[in-house]
C-alpha cells in the first residue's frame, strides 16, 4: 500500500485520479484560494453578522466547474448547503470563529475528498473520524498518536483506492479541530506509519525539497523549519518512526523524481534561510540563577500567540536572546512588557532589546556530525567576508549551525555557504 497526500486544484484533479489506483490510501485537502474564501465569509458572517452569500455562491461555482457524476453534484449542493446554513446560525450563537472556521473548512476537505473519489470509485473516509484530539482543562489541544492509530488501523480497508478528507481532527467533545500546521500531509504520514505502507508521496507544488534528490529525515526536519518549507517540519516524525520513506514530488511537473526522506543521507551540505525576523534579547540582573526564568518568558509568548524561530542563552545566564517574525514584534513587545510589569521581583535594570530586520542562516547535513572544523570553517568564511554575526546556536545533535545576520547580509552569506 501506497498512502499519498495531495491538494485539490481545478487544474490537477485529473492527475490525482490518476494516481489513485487500488493500492493507493489518498489524503486530499482544499486549495488556498477556497479556504481563503471560506474564511472571508465566516468573517463577514461572524464578525460583521452580515450575509455571506457572494462567497457561497462563489464556493458553489467552484465545485460545480469540478465536473463530475450528478449524484457527485448533489452531494456538492448538500455540503455547500449546510456549510451556509451553519454560517447563518452561528451568527446568533457562542461559538468562537476559531471553531467554526475548522468546521466549515474541514467540510470542504470533505467535498474535495468526494470531487476525488467520485472519479476513482472507492472508499471515502471522514478524517474528523481518524484524527482524535483532547483538551485539558486549560482549554489547550493535544493531537492523541495512539488513539488515532487504533482508528486508522480499524477503519481504513485493506484494499482501495480509500479517500480521506485531510487535515482536521475532533475533539472528545464532539467539535471539530484543524490539526497542527499542516495536518493533511502530517495525517498521511501517520496513516502510512500506521498501516506500514511501503511509502508515502507527498505531492506538491514545486521541485520536492529545493530540488535535492534526497535527504535523511532529520535534514528534511531542519529544511522544512524555514519559511521556504513546502511543508510542515511535524509531518515528518510519524515516517521516521515507521521507518517509511516520503518521496516529495510535484503533481504536474514529471521532469524531476522527487524528494526521497529516509534513513540515508543527502549528498552534500546544505543551507536554508529565513528573512524578515526580527531578534529579541532580554538582558539583566534579573535573569541570574532565577529558577523559571526562560519558562516565564516563552510562556507569555506562547499565549500571545508568538512563534520563536531562534533560542540562545549565554552560560553566564544574563542574556536570552530569540528571533521572532517581524509581523509578531508588537505582540512580543506587549507581552514582555507585560511579563516584566506583573513581576515585581525583577530588578529595573533588565532591559529588551529588539534588532530591526535581521534573517538566520541555517547550514545543515549529516555529514556535519563529528567532523571538526565545521563550525570553524562556516564562521571563518563568513569573516573574511565581513559578514557580522549577531547571535548563532548550535544544536547537540551536530546537524545544524543557526546564524542571525543582519538581513541585508543574508544573501551573501547563503551564497558563500552553499
Amino acid at each position: 500500500m501506497i498512502v499519498k497526500s495531495f491538494l485539490l486544484k481545478r487544474e490537477t484533479l485529473r492527475q490525482i485520479a490518476a494516481q489513485c489506483d487500488k493500492d493507493t490510501v489518498a489524503v486530499v485537502r482544499p486549495e488556498k484560494q477556497i479556504e481563503t474564501i471560506l474564511r472571508e465569509a465566516i468573517r463577514k458572517t461572524i464578525r460583521e453578522k452580515k450575509s455571506a452569500s457572494e462567497e457561497i455562491a462563489q464556493v458553489r461555482s467552484y465545485f460545480e466547474s469540478l465536473g463530475g457524476s450528478e449524484a457527485f453534484q448533489a452531494k456538492a449542493s448538500q455540503i455547500i448547503d449546510s456549510m451556509s446554513a451553519y454560517l447563518r446560525e452561528g451568527m446568533y450563537v457562542m461559538t468562537s470563529q476559531i471553531a467554526i472556521q475548522d468546521y466549515v473548512l474541514a467540510r470542504c476537505a470533505r467535498l474535495c475528498a468526494e470531487a476525488v473519489n467520485d472519479r476513482v470509485g472507492g472508499v471515502i473516509l471522514d478524517g474528523t473520524e481518524l484524527m482524535i484530539c483532547h483538551e485539558d482543562a486549560k482549554g489547550v489541544q493535544h493531537f492523541d498518536w495512539l488513539a488515532s492509530q487504533d482508528q486508522i488501523a480499524a477503519r481504513i480497508p485493506s484494499e482501495g483506492p480509500v479517500v480521506v478528507s485531510g487535515g482536521y481532527g475532533r475533539l472528545d467533545s464532539g467539535y471539530v479541530v484543524r490539526v497542527g500546521k499542516d495536518g493533511a500531509h502530517l495525517m498521511a504520514s501517520l496513516i502510512g506509519s500506521t498501516l506500514k505502507a511501503s511509502s508515502i508521496v507527498f505531492f506538491i507544488e514545486g521541485r520536492g525539497i529545493d530540488g535535492i534528490p534526497a535527504v535523511t529525515y532529520d535534514e528534511a526536519a531542519h529544511f522544512c523549519a524555514s519559511a521556504r518549507a513546502p511543508f510542515a517540519s511535524s509531518a515528518i516524525w510519524p515516517a521516521k518512526k515507521g521507518e517509511i520513506p516520503i518521496l516529495v514530488k510535484d503533481i504536474q511537473d514529471n521532469s524531476f523524481e522527487g524528494t526521497i526522506i529516509s534513513t540515508g543521507s543527502s549528498h552534500k551540505r546544505e543551507v536554508i534561510w529565513d528573512k524578515d525576523l526580527t531578534l529579541v534579547t532580554v538582558y539583566g540582573t534579573g535573569l541570574l540563577g532565577r529558577v523559571g526564568m526562560s519558562s516565564s518568558i516563552f510562556s507569555c509568548l506562547s499565549k500571545a500567540g508568538v512563534n520563536v524561530r531562534f533560542i540562545a542563552q549565554t552560560s553566564s545566564e544574563y542574556s536570552i536572546s530569540f528571533a521572532v517574525r517581524l509581523a509578531d514584534k508588537e505582540r512580543t513587545q506587549e507581552a514582555l512588557g507585560g511579563l516584566f510589569k506583573d513581576n515585581p521581583l525583577l530588578p529595573l535594570d533588565d532591559v529588551v532589546v529588539l534588532n530591526k530586520e535581521v534573517g538566520i542562516v541555517t547550514v545543515f547535513g549529516s555529514r556535519m556530525r563529528n567532523l571538526p572544523g565545521t563550525s570553524g570553517q562556516v564562521f571563518g568564511t563568513l569573516g573574511e567576508a565581513g559578514i557580522n554575526i549577531i547571535a548563532s546556536a548550535q544544536g547537540g545533535e551536530e546537524l545544524s549551525i543557526s546564524l542571525v545576520l543582519e538581513e541585508a547580509d543574508v544573501d551573501k552569506a547563503v551564497q558563500l555557504l552553499s
